[in-house]
């Protein structure tokens, strides 16, 4: 039987990670997800174009008196410096929600395999119901199976 993760949270565990999201939360509330439309009303920076911008940001400043008086080289800065601050953040979180979604796919993948060895002797067992209600997509998945016959006994 496949075991591959076998980890809890107490609810005072759980409670911790649900305040630490609310903090995330609470923290990011100024970004707003765009949306496709929005984004694609915004200059995308390319790849690699942060030595280009870092270059103008510096030809701005040394040349400040032949730009228009709106531009204001102290926002750029600002926009870049909070560019650089999130960029590791964000590599961070990623891999944190990485791992989360890892131990989800773990934790439902043990579970379903589990019980898939449940399903199998039950069936052979002859106890009645053991397939009904079945979503769409476990029917196909059972036609799938059934006729290769690659699920484990629950013994296994």
């Amino acid at each position: 039987m496949q075991n591959e993760i076998n980890k809890t949270y107490s609810a005072e565990q759980l409670q911790t990670l649900d305040t630490l999201i609310d903090g995330l939360e609470q923290f990011t509330a100024d970004f707003e997800p765009a949306r496709n439309k929005d984004k694609s009303e915004y200059v995308k920076a390319p790849d690699g174009s942060g030595d280009w911008m870092q270059n103008m940001l510096t030809r701005s400043e040394q040349n400040i008196d032949k730009l228009p008086r709106s531009y204001d080289p102290e926002l750029v800065k600002r926009d870049l410096q909070l560019s650089a601050d999130l960029e590791s953040r964000i590599l961070r979180v990623e891999r944190i929600l990485e791992r989360l979604v890892a131990g989800q796919f773990m934790a439902r993948s043990d579970a379903f395999s589990a019980l898939l060895g449940v399903r199998r002797t039950l069936k052979h067992a002859g106890v009645a119901g053991v397939d009904d209600n079945l979503s769409d997509g476990l029917k196909r998945f059972f036609t799938r199976i059934s006729k290769s016959d690659d699920i484990p006994d629950a013994a296994e």
